[in-house]
């Protein structure tokens, strides 16, 4: 696994990739950006490896550049319950960021991933100088409780067929995208469903015309409109 610092020479591409998409520091100057950057671990890592556990201390903001990485948590018998994906883009840490609390979730890697941790002592300091970094954390953060609630409503359906309808919904609005790269198994761990009754629903949707499937792992979303019909019919 390599670990280094953003240097001066990669600045400008790791900012791109860093800041200026993330809405939190999006009220920040260039050259704001530019000292967060500079103090943030850049990270690559392989598939399988474990980015932070439970109970570590939730002292930094994860921001993803490339590759999947899943937040989950294991029962006390040792049942594992993904809680969430997060992809290219996709940022993780701030809700407890300052809470003086320890992380409640295991962040693991889908597959080869490279994202950066941003850390609390550094964000501390710029928000001192720039109150405006503390608001857009608070709307980011009652957005991402509005994707969380969601999950629970999805997860509160008994009939399995909606409950994968409202999944793949919920994963397609938060991507943007029509088509999606999820093992079976990531989904059944994401809605606790059988991954036997997740492949056999998703053939029934298949042969509706709702979906079309690509592999093990590819999901391609036919008629949205269609998954959305189902997904109501349940409620």
């Amino acid at each position: 696994m390599n670990e280094h610092a953003c240097t001066q020479h990669d600045t400008a591409h790791t900012l791109a990739l860093c800041t200026a998409r993330i809405s939190i520091f999006q009220s920040l100057s260039i050259k704001e950006q530019e000292q967060l950057v500079k103090s943030a671990g850049h990270r690559h890592v392989a598939a399988g490896t474990t980015i932070f556990s439970e109970d570590d201390p939730a002292d930094r903001i994860l921001v993803v550049h490339r590759g999947k990485i899943k937040l989950c948590h294991f029962s006390p018998e040792g049942k594992e319950y993904v809680l969430d994906i997060i992809g290219p883009g996709g940022i993780y840490g701030e809700q407890r960021l300052f809470s003086g609390l320890k992380q409640e979730v295991n962040a693991v890697a889908l597959e080869a991933s490279s994202f950066c941790e941003i850390y609390k002592r550094d964000i501390e300091a710029l928000i001192m100088k720039q109150p405006a970094v503390g608001i857009r954390m608070l709307e980011e953060l009652g957005a991402k409780y509005s994707r969380v609630s969601r999950l629970h409503e999805i997860l509160s359906i008994n009939d399995a067929r909606a409950r994968l309808a409202g999944f793949l919904l919920h994963t397609s609005g938060e991507s943007g995208a029509k088509t999606l790269r999820l093992a079976r198994e990531t989904i059944s761990g994401s809605i606790n469903l059988r991954t036997e009754t997740i492949s056999r629903k998703l053939k029934e949707m298949e042969q509706e015309g709702l979906v079309a499937l690509e592999g093990h792992k590819v999901i391609r979303l036919l008629d949205p409109e269609g998954l959305r019909a189902v997904f109501d019919s349940a409620q």
